[in-house]
């Protein structure tokens, strides 16, 4: 370590060698200087102090809204993923109900039973009466012996979901065919069955009045002191509503997401439904506290918090500056699309500060410190001056002028390596070694921009991180992207067919798929299908999924078999409890026949070689990986030369304008039929440009895959 020398020795040292004293003059001459030399390095200390805290605040700041928002759109996403299965579940339902009014040769009367208390606890399916109904009624009970096929859809969808409280079906003719673990609650305290008004109930009345999807506001479950929502789809025959598929689901998870929400130990967080009332919140009290009848803030007299308010309710994205408590606090916001809720994440403003108040808290110790030390050693050094002012006149000068240029000299230094650091060019640069209190001085400002740079590397290192993770997926992409045809025309010696395919995965990797091969020189197979979920996880369940197909179809099975071939083994090994719909087709090339299979996909599209493209509402079979066991029945179509078969998911007919409004299956044929005799490619490159311009800059919520076939013939 080395040994410090202070003011007064140097100036004894001097003394001694000189055998003279300073003068009064010359002692004046260096307390101004020193003075001087103290002022100036006060006036940079102060100007770094303001440089470093500015920089450092406004990057604390950015980092943490940005931190913030990514917190809000994260759990928003997450809680919007649960409500979007919850509906999921509940079309799944309705579309089997409809595929039932709308085919009813296809299926044999099944009964269904009346509740049983006995059963109470287990997942069970009763039929429930309106107190308006005669359940002896033929027409009553033929329909309820039909749409009893519905049953096994009812308890497959509900055990797949944790939080689905109750499934049913309720028709327009007054009865439910109901899937839930509470049959003993369907009785009175005189152990007599209570009849059910399904069709006064909010879910059925919203979807039957919209014929859409609707959700429920919140509401306290009637059994229990949870809170819970209810889902309704309407279900038509021929265009005439039969009725209404709907769920309960209780929002447990919400609140958990809620207290889930954490930012460096701190923040608080909020969920607003469509109304601006706060449903979950971590406040215990307030304006943003969940209460009953809870106010909308979209009133509130806080122009800041009503302002918030209304653009989260309206589905906005942003961080925004608004006092909570009285304390100024930051509020992220994203939004819930499936329900048209938000989700809110709160920081206060000091605790984003507080980083940079601490590093400037640390700056005034180690100053003050450094200056106090500065002061004693010159306050001794001119007791010394003073004891020595009878020495000899001109050596004294001489000899004090040249000890005051000595030691001021470092200081100027010091001051003006200080002086030019300015905004984030920190590096401090000290080559003399005076080792006095100077030098001291200068040690302490070179750790101290030591550790600014070491602060921002660190988060330069927290960045590098990001970017490493986003060069992993777009690998990821690539990857995924190589397990699909991708080279056209694929089959270039081939004349007697042509087909194109694409797929736009919503994120970077997808859960779509498509693929189509040559099983023999004569029969081409063609496959389109959809994993449920997204991300990562789904495009791994797509690319097992996709090689157990196929490897199925190359061993010559009909489509029937190549189904619940690919079901069994999908089922034995799926602890993710994941499915598939899945369209699976073989095109005999010599003849044009055409032997499908569906399994809970979209309906394909046909057009003859002398007409327009229309639906072909085939009959669906169960998702594959849902239940074991699963048959699926095959069909059989002839094609003709120029015969086309349009296939696709759901993500087509389902993208969302900015509005809310869905592209829909009316809007997707018209584009097929705007250029019908178009080539495999140009069809598809029609009916992207006719989604795009739908869309327009709405975020991709699903992924996008479409397959066109054309038949040519020998």
């Amino acid at each position: 370590m080395r040994k410090n020398k202070s003011l007064g020795w140097k100036i004894q040292r001097a003394m001694i060698a000189l055998v003279i004293g300073m003068l009064l003059v010359a002692g004046t001459i260096f307390g101004v200087t020193m003075r001087k030399a103290a002022d100036t390095l006060s006036a940079s200390n102060e100007a770094l102090r303001e440089t470093i805290g500015q920089s450092s605040s406004a990057y604390m700041t950015e980092q943490s809204k940005a931190r913030m928002l990514e917190l809000a759109a994260e759990k928003a996403k997450i809680a919007d993923e649960i409500f979007f299965e919850f509906e999921r579940g509940v079309r799944i339902v309705a579309d089997d109900a409809a595929q039932i009014y709308n085919h009813p040769s296809l299926y044999a009367p099944r009964p269904v039973s009346l509740p049983d208390p006995s059963k109470d606890g287990e997942l069970t399916v009763q039929v429930l009466y309106s107190a308006a109904v005669d359940p002896e009624d033929p027409a009553i009970v033929g329909e309820l012996e039909l749409i009893g096929n519905v049953q096994d859809t009812l308890m497959a969808v509900n055990a797949s979901q944790d939080n689905i409280a109750s499934l049913y079906v309720a028709t327009e003719s007054g009865f439910m065919v109901q899937a839930d673990y509470i049959p003993a609650k369907k009785f009175d305290e005189n152990g007599k069955l209570m009849p059910l008004e399904a069709k006064e109930r909010p879910w059925y009345v919203g979807a039957a009045a919209s014929g859409a999807p609707f959700f429920t506001p919140v509401t306290k479950d009637a059994h229990t002191p949870r809170l819970g929502i209810m889902c309704g789809v309407p279900v038509f025959r021929d265009g005439e509503l039969m009725g209404v598929a709907g769920a309960g689901m209780y929002l447990d998870d919400m609140e958990t997401l809620v207290r889930s929400v954490s930012l460096g130990g701190s923040g608080d967080a909020c969920i607003l439904n469509r109304s601006g009332q706060v449903l979950f919140s971590t406040y215990d009290s307030g304006a943003l506290a969940a209460v009953a009848d809870a106010p909308d803030l979209r009133l509130s007299a806080d122009e800041a918090l009503s302002d918030m308010a209304e653009l989260a309710v309206g589905g906005g994205k942003g961080v925004t500056l608004l006092a909570v408590g009285g304390a100024p606090c930051y509020a992220a916001y994203a939004p819930m699309e499936t329900v048209g809720w938000s989700m809110v994440v709160f920081l206060p403003q000091e605790a984003v500060e507080a980083p940079t108040n601490r590093l400037l808290e640390s700056i005034d110790t180690m100053t003050e410190t450094a200056f106090r030390d500065a002061a004693g050693y010159t306050v001794r050094a001119q007791y010394w001056l003073l004891a020595l002012l009878g020495a000899a006149v001109l050596i004294a000068l001489a000899v004090s002028v040249a000890l005051s240029r000595q030691i001021v000299r470092p200081i100027r230094l010091l001051t003006d390596e200080v002086g030019a650091m300015q905004g984030d060019e920190l590096d401090f640069h000290w080559t003399l070694d005076t080792g006095d209190e100077t030098q001291t001085l200068a040690d302490a400002f070179a750790s101290l921009t030591q550790r600014m740079k070491d602060y921002i590397r660190e988060n330069e290192a927290i960045t590098a991180e990001k970017e490493r993770i986003g060069t992993e997926l777009s690998v990821a992409t690539r990857i995924q992207a190589a397990m699909l045809p991708s080279i056209f025309p694929p089959f270039p010696e081939r004349t007697d067919f042509d087909v194109y395919a694409s797929m736009d995965p919503a994120r970077e990797v997808g859960g779509d798929f498509y693929d189509f091969f040559l099983i023999d020189g004569d029969h081409l197979c063609l496959v389109i299908a959809d994993v449920s979920g997204k991300g990562v996880p789904a495009a791994l369940f797509m690319m097992a999924s996709k090689i157990i197909l196929q490897s199925c179809a190359m061993l010559g099975n009909p489509p029937a078999e190549i189904l619940r071939l690919t079901n069994e083994a999908i089922c034995s090994n799926n602890e993710a409890e994941m499915f598939i719909t899945a369209w699976v087709g073989i095109l005999e090339l010599s003849t044009g026949k055409l032997t499908a299979a569906n399994a809970g996909h979209e309906y394909p599209v046909l057009k003859r070689a002398d007409g327009g493209f229309e639906l072909l509402r085939d009959k669906h079979g169960f998702v594959l990986g849902g239940i074991a066991g699963q048959r699926y029945t095959q069909y059989e179509l002839q094609l003709e030369k120029g015969a086309k078969l349009f296939l696709y998911t759901d993500g087509v007919p389902e993208a969302n304008a900015a509005g809310g409004e869905m592209f829909s299956l009316e809007r997707m044929l018209g584009a097929l039929n705007a250029a019908p005799d178009g080539t495999p490619e140009q069809i598809l490159r029609g009916v992207r440009g006719a989604l795009d311009e739908f869309v327009k800059d709405a975020e991709q919520f699903d992924d996008i895959t479409m397959l066109c076939v054309e038949y040519k013939g020998k």
